[in-house]
């Protein structure tokens, strides 16, 4: 346990957040204070004066807009004054970047005032890119531990890396019934068993909050047990060496993660994995 939250605090430490961004509405305002639209009065076709929308927004001059505006868009830092003709119900705000908005306006304009529009940057549910950081833990006849990370957006990857920590030295082989080279030989009951596998794959979210993963990679599990005269053997029947296959689920709550799945060595040995960690 102490390992675990050991890598846990690693890895928060480095982690870092990934993200797409689109634009929001923050408010829309009446400025009656404000006689911009009095003192540089635009008039429209039918020669009736014009209300104006500040657009309030970083980098303006990134923006378009569309709509019953008259004359050219006047750029300010971090604001647009946008003439407009009175009784218009909307305006269509459009960035290379971050696409097309269209907002309804709460009420129809009124000539010769000046209403402000907010705007906010904010991150995308549906179109975020984010990073996955979880610590891991196998069940199975040999604990492991380690970590995952990845990165998904719909499809991403992952990488995976667990180990139970423990170093094992055989000097020969035996099986489940305790036969080596054809002898029969005798245990003192001892055992040990090592364990590691490094995997990665594909990540793909199924339907918000819901993740899948699937991957493979190489790995081994060796359990060892220990003779009469003090000799560790290496159980054949019980250790395995070779390609690593797994799947599972990922659950998201805002930036909290929870993964459960199932892993394989060669399709022998199978070990069930439990996740839980950050998803920025």
């Amino acid at each position: 346990m102490k390992k675990y939250l050991f890598l846990t605090g690693i890895l928060f430490l480095l982690c870092t957040k990934l993200h797409a961004q689109e634009l929001n509405i923050v408010s829309f305002q009446r400025l009656d204070r404000d006689l911009l639209a009095r003192t540089q009065e635009r008039l429209d076709l039918n020669e009736e004066p014009c209300a104006i929308v500040r657009v309030s927004i970083p980098d303006s001059k990134d923006y378009t807009f569309e709509g019953n505006i008259i004359g050219e868009v006047g750029y300010r830092p971090g604001e647009a004054i946008i003439y407009m003709t009175s009784g218009s119900r909307n305006i269509t705000i459009k960035s290379d970047r971050f696409g097309s908005l269209k907002y309804d306006f709460s009420e129809r304009l009124e000539k010769q005032v000046v209403y402000k529009l907010t705007l906010k940057l904010i991150q995308s549910e549906s179109n975020k890119t984010r990073t996955l950081v979880m610590p891991v833990a196998s069940i199975g006849s040999t604990s492991s531990y380690g970590a995952m990370i990845g990165v998904v957006k719909k499809w991403g990857a992952y990488a995976k890396a667990k180990y139970n920590f423990k170093s094992l030295t055989t000097e020969g082989e035996c099986d489940d019934l305790g036969m080596t080279n054809g002898n029969q030989a005798w245990f003192t009951g001892n055992s040990e068993s090592t364990r590691l596998a490094v995997t990665g794959g594909l990540l793909y979210r199924a339907a918000l909050p819901f993740y899948l993963y699937a991957g493979g990679g190489f790995g081994y599990k060796k359990l060892g047990w220990e003779n009469s005269d003090g000799i560790w053997l290496e159980n054949i029947d019980q250790s395995f060496n070779g390609f690593e296959a797994e799947l599972g689920c990922i659950f998201r709550m805002k930036n909290f993660a929870i993964s459960a799945g199932v892993q394989s060595n060669s399709f022998k040995y199978y070990e069930a994995n439990l996740g839980i960690g950050l998803m920025f």
